[in-house]
């Protein structure tokens, strides 16, 4: 093949440099007609809505703004300003954005817009189920479902007289007389594998998400079984990094004791009035009603035995609550780092708010956990053990721990 002539070379050059010129003036054209065009008044309105919701239906409004001390109407001033003077759509979006993140809240976010809320699905512990007729699931992949890594994260291998056991859903090792279960989701929908093996025609998605919960429960059953049976005296369940999931926690949770526990049940919001004047610094109401529940959950003793968590900074959401059961309760021992503090999350989708400038909905909580010392899960659960999960020397100073007879 003989080499392109230069003349050539240089006209494609030439030609590459005026589609890029060309593209920089459509840029700056689409800039200036979006400057040109900006109108506030309906940004303003989108925020009104959002204001509105969060009022109403945001769990961990009052919480922050008392227990965080961010000031809502200095808040609503700096963005309500902001917007009308963004004079752009693009800045607009940014500072709706910028106003979301004021709450360092994980579960408050844009979403994609949702007519509704799919029946069955979650984003935390609490669930409700319409009771309208779901349609027949035609592949698990259809349903949602993927598979999750659910590999170690933690270099266990550096133990002193580690060995695995087992991979797959579930991977247990064991170091000593320490047994070790790795759950790195939740969500039932992350193990693609294990829905394939209770697929079945006529199954809706809600029949299918039970029969997926039962054979999950009985793969723990079964790990947790080998560990005794290879000798394991205490067990260590590692959740670090772990974001959570679904209610089938609550089934997880109740493997590891024998024993009945409790502990305050969630809070749905139920204002009993309109709470507009929370944006000036007023609180006619609270966010929830005023009932408070406590709900028991009996243990099947799967595990009979000292129980470890390993947490970190990544252990969120339903993670957090498998994390306050057990600790509360004074079941476990947890160890790591404080959980990320997302706290209870959504009931039948949460509270949306649909945008009308942009296709997104913003979601937000409707619900709270709260522990025993009354703070907000949302803070994060501290470790009884503190240790550095992602550093060099963590598995050194984990075997130290287990050694002291955790």
């Amino acid at each position: 093949m003989s080499p392109a002539s230069p003349g050539r070379w240089y006209r494609t050059r030439r030609w590459m440099l005026r589609s890029a010129a060309a593209l920089v003036v459509v840029a700056v054209a689409l800039v200036a007609w979006d400057a040109a065009s900006y109108d506030a008044r309906p940004w303003l309105a989108d925020y009104a809505r959002i204001k509105h919701g969060m009022a109403q239906g945001y769990a961990n409004l009052d919480w922050i703004s008392q227990q965080r001390r961010v000031d809502l109407a200095a808040l609503d001033r700096r963005t309500t300003q902001a917007l009308t003077n963004a004079h752009s759509r693009v800045r607009a979006f940014f500072v709706l954005r910028d106003f979301v993140r004021a709450f360092k809240d994980p579960h408050l976010r844009f979403e994609q817009r949702q007519s509704a809320a799919p029946a069955g699905q979650v984003g935390s512990v609490v669930e409700q189920v319409a009771n309208e007729k779901l349609a027949v699931v035609a592949s698990c992949e259809a349903a949602g479902y993927e598979e999750g890594n659910h590999a170690f994260r933690f270099d266990f291998a550096q133990l002193p007289g580690w060995r695995q056991l087992a991979d797959g859903p579930f991977p247990t090792g064991i170091a000593g007389d320490v047994g070790v279960l790795r759950i790195a989701q939740f969500g039932e929908d992350r193990y693609l594998a294990s829905c394939r093996q209770v697929l079945r025609s006529g199954l809706d998605a809600r029949a299918l998400q039970l029969a997926v919960r039962a054979r999950l429960q009985e793969q723990l059953r079964q790990r947790l079984a080998a560990l005794q049976a290879s000798g394991a005296k205490r067990l260590l369940v590692d959740v670090s990094g772990n974001g959570g999931g679904s209610e089938w926690v609550s089934d997880v949770i109740a493997l590891m004791t024998d024993r009945r526990m409790s502990r305050a049940a969630p809070r749905l919001v139920a204002p009993a009035c309109q709470r507009a004047r929370v944006w000036q610094g007023h609180r006619d109401c609270p966010v929830f009603d005023l009932a408070l529940e406590r709900e028991e959950l009996v243990g099947t003793g799967a595990w009979q035995g000292p129980v470890l968590i390993l947490s970190d900074g990544g252990t969120a959401s339903a993670s957090e609550d498998f994390v306050a059961w057990l600790q509360q309760n004074h079941v476990a021992t947890v160890i790591g780092e404080r959980t990320l503090g997302a706290g209870c999350g959504y009931v039948d989708g949460g509270t949306r708010v649909s945008l009308h400038e942009l296709p997104l909905d913003v979601v937000m909580p409707n619900c709270a956990r709260f522990l025993e010392d009354g703070r907000n899960e949302i803070e994060g659960i501290a470790p009884d053990v503190p240790l550095e999960v992602a550093a060099e020397d963590a598995p050194a100073q984990l075997a130290s721990l287990l050694r002291g007879r955790l």
